[in-house]
């Protein structure tokens, strides 16, 4: 099967994760990969490297979504793909107006991203009027031959909002790397014991992962546990607020903002919690790659998402929404038990790359057939 698949670019993030796990796999499988991107950037496209060298991997050659349309139709008129795997909603509907002009002939697989019912501009800082425009345009999925949700929240929400029938939807876990599984097993031997505790997060430091809460329950847990650090490991356009914050606590030494790491495995290796505070989410990488190593996590239980990783007191906790007090309770609590790695990832079976690359492809062939 020759897969096509749209992705803004391949900085570091969850959805471009998700995008190298999935080609990955589907060339291991012996199918032919290619990746359209907006356009490459050595020095940021950090998952690049780790794509395997049997994908093909195209630029459009323009900087934004919005300059990508005269590009798109030249290659769909000249590559002519069966059908194309999208990650994301903005590229969607501005293909499907091309479709409605018949300017481009092309079926298409949306894989949607976070939550559409959240207010476009806290993750995206936009207009008042653009966010409107977007919020009508979303709408256009509904045109779509098929739709990718994250988990089965996600799928119900979609589908009482009237952005598909329940015959072209399906609800597809995000995959974890086994990579990475690999890599932090062999690291986890070499591991010398290190009285310090680390509470790490894993993200883009934003307005939607809500990390005053998580460092404001940090401070009650160092308060107890004063050998405890909090990682954060990311980067974005909260980091001076959340300084700030720390600062305000005093708490400056003990947690530590270290921006994008590509080296994520030796996060995990040191990591004794992985930990969310988020607003809202679509599904979180960060907590399914944890307990693929056997790090316990701990989450609120925001939508979407965290419920349908978490088995509350197996592989870790979830906490009641904004509930800072609570969320301190519990990763104290995660942090005192003595947890069973091998417990942890036996609830991670679900998420395996290659179960997940096999539901992705049952979608294509049936998007293929139609």
């Amino acid at each position: 099967m020759n897969i096509t698949i749209f992705i803004a670019h391949m900085a570091l993030g969850g959805a471009q994760r998700v995008c190298v796990n999935l080609a990955n796999e589907f060339v291991a499988q012996g199918h032919q990969v290619t990746i359209l991107v907006l356009d490459l950037d050595r020095d940021h496209d950090v998952h690049t490297h780790l794509l395997d060298k049997r994908c093909r991997i195209v630029s459009l050659g323009v900087s934004r979504i919005r300059y990508a349309a005269i590009p798109m139709i030249k290659y769909i008129r000249k590559e002519k793909p069966s059908f194309l795997m999208i990650f994301g909603n903005e590229m969607a509907i501005i293909l499907n107006k091309l479709r409605k002009l018949h300017l481009i002939h092309v079926k298409m697989i949306v894989r949607v991203l976070n939550n559409l019912n959240i207010s476009l501009s806290k993750e995206d800082h936009i207009s008042p009027i653009v966010e409107n425009y977007l919020k009508k345009a979303q709408h256009n999925l509904s045109d779509m031959e098929h739709l990718i949700a994250q988990c089965k929240g996600m799928e119900k929400m979609l589908i009482e909002g009237g952005f598909s029938s329940p015959d072209k939807i399906t609800a597809i876990y995000n995959p974890v790397s086994e990579h990475i599984i690999n890599a932090v097993n062999r690291s986890k031997k070499d591991k010398q014991e290190n009285p310090v505790e680390q509470i790490v997060f894993i993200g883009r430091i934003d307005p939607q992962k809500n990390l005053t809460h998580l460092v404001k329950a940090f401070s009650k847990v160092h308060e107890k546990r004063p050998n405890t650090i909090l990682r954060l490991i990311g980067d974005g356009n909260s980091r001076n607020s959340i300084e700030k914050c720390t600062e305000e606590l005093g708490l400056a030494d003990c947690v530590r903002i270290e921006g994008i790491n590509p080296h994520i495995e030796e996060v995990y290796n040191e990591a004794d919690v992985v930990a969310l505070s988020s607003e809202y989410e679509g599904m979180p990488n960060c907590l399914i790659e944890a307990i693929g190593v056997g790090i316990p996590v701990v989450s609120y239980d925001c939508p979407l998402g965290p419920s349908e990783i978490i088995e509350d007191g197996v592989n870790g906790y979830l906490v009641p929404y904004n509930d800072i007090d609570a969320l301190a309770q519990k990763l104290l609590l995660a942090l005192e038990r003595n947890w069973n790695p091998q417990e942890i990832k036996k609830t991670c079976d679900k998420f395996l790359v290659k179960n997940i690359a096999n539901k992705y492809l049952q979608v294509f062939e049936k998007v293929e057939r139609e």
